[in-house]
């Protein structure tokens, strides 16, 4: 016998016991139904058998084999459940007839004299309810395995999610908890999993002397294979900003990292720059990811698109730096695709023009206001729709040199940058989507 036929078999036989609102209920059920058999056969025998005897004869031959059929289903088949289907069967359908017959033998003695004087209604009896008791435990046992069934997958079911709630759990503490506290900056960035986990990531590390390795990613795919395989690339992308490894170094040693441990199939779109906060200096790299936007101060627009393909299709591929220079009051915005691409009911999608005028509009905003106004946009734009890739977004702004007149009315404005408001991470342990909008609380609690 296997280890799962074992398994099954010892589950079966820890019956639930009968509660005694189960006991008195089928016995009513029981009681009613021999009632209604004996009534029946009275009727229909036009008087020639005599109620007083035949009905409360039928109601205890209904309650004996009710039961019978039920304990023998209950307690006796599941220990054939080892056995091969071609003995399991037949001696479940014996040993159901079996404790039919049994059981309305016994109930005979209620009357015996009715089965000595009519011998053929005895025999009859006990065949039908034989019959009966093969069809009622057959009923019983084929519901006690589904019940079992279903209690085993709910347990794994729920095991599953307790697993896959730790595994976010893990995934949102590799996140920046706080950013970088660095005057002249303000920075504030969200996740949401489209599953439990995601292969979205972002990351803000101090590699010192007042400069910011920022990164943005999105692996192909989604759920646990890719969350794992961005933990890995989150990991080596920390080592190797900390080791002052150039931009274009960096990601050609990242991309032959994930082209030598992954399929072919699987690849990731990341952007990588380095930032030096003291001259507003921007070197980055973008390896097919969505060009982040720098919105100027006057209002005009440049995308860095500079670097080379995405990460883990060719072993060989060469990437080149782009350089940027980030002024007071510029913003430096990046998002993965899910932002742009999050569909409404309608198959719409948000695109990146809504993503632009709400950027432009919220521009004299902080960087937490800014993303709670961009996730709360893309929720009410889904309108109800499920959400089919993970969101992700980084917003840095460069303090100006002149207070507006939002800073003028709050002096502790983050628009006067004084750095480090904490990040907003996601996905809540319960399995509930959050971003920034509903992140208030917990998200400065939890810091």
């Amino acid at each position: 016998m296997s280890r799962a036929k074992r398994g099954n078999s010892a589950q079966l036989q820890k019956a639930r016991p009968f509660g005694a609102r189960t006991v008195w209920l089928w016995a009513l059920g029981n009681s009613l139904a021999g009632l209604s058999v004996g009534g029946a056969i009275h009727l229909f025998a036009g008087g020639d058998i005599m109620a007083r005897g035949l009905v409360p004869m039928s109601i205890v031959f209904a309650n004996v084999v009710g039961f019978a059929a039920v304990l023998t289903a209950r307690f006796v088949l599941p220990r054939y459940s080892g056995l091969p289907v071609i003995l399991r069967i037949p001696l479940a359908g014996l040993t159901l007839v079996a404790g039919g017959v049994l059981g309305s033998g016994l109930a005979m003695l209620v009357n015996p004299l009715v089965v000595l004087y009519q011998l053929r209604l005895g025999l009859m009896v006990l065949t039908i309810n034989g019959v009966l008791a093969l069809a009622v435990g057959l009923v019983t046992y084929t519901y006690e395995q589904m019940r079992t069934q279903i209690e085993q997958e709910a347990a794994e079911r729920g095991k599953l999610e307790h697993e896959m709630n730790i595994a976010r759990d893990i995934q949102m503490a590799l996140l920046p908890k706080t950013f970088p506290s660095l005057p002249g900056l303000d920075m504030f960035a969200f996740t949401v999993p489209a599953r439990h986990v995601g292969g979205d990531c972002y990351d803000v590390i101090d590699i010192g002397e007042g400069r910011l390795a920022i990164t943005i990613g999105d692996v192909s795919g989604k759920g646990t294979p890719a969350a794992i395989l961005m933990a890995n690339v989150q990991a080596a992308v920390r080592a190797l900003s900390e080791s002052n490894v150039p931009a274009a170094e960096l990601i050609t040693r990242v991309n032959r990292l994930v082209h030598g441990y992954t399929e072919d199939s699987v690849f990731i779109t990341f952007f990588y720059s380095v930032l030096d906060t003291r001259t507003g200096e921007l070197v980055y790299v973008n390896a097919g990811h969505n060009p982040p936007c720098i919105l100027r101060a006057d209002g005009s627009r440049d995308y860095l698109d500079r670097g080379g393909l995405v990460v883990g299709i060719m072993p060989d591929s060469e990437y080149e730096e782009g350089r940027a220079t980030l002024c007071a009051g510029d913003d430096l915005v990046l998002y993965t695709d899910g932002v742009t691409e999050a569909a409404n009911t309608e198959d719409e999608m948000f695109g990146e023009e809504r993503l632009e005028q709400l950027l432009i509009e919220h521009r004299h905003a902080s960087a937490r206001e800014i993303e709670e106004q961009v996730y709360t946009s893309i929720k009410d734009f889904a309108a109800g729709a499920s959400q089919t890739d993970d969101l992700t977004m980084v917003i840095v702004k460069m303090a100006s040199d002149a207070a507006d007149e939002e800073t003028i009315e709050a002096p502790d404005s983050p628009r006067i940058a004084k750095g480090g408001p904490p990040a907003a991470r996601g996905a809540s342990a319960t399995g509930a989507l959050w971003g920034p909008a509903a992140a208030d609380g917990r998200t400065e609690q939890a810091n």
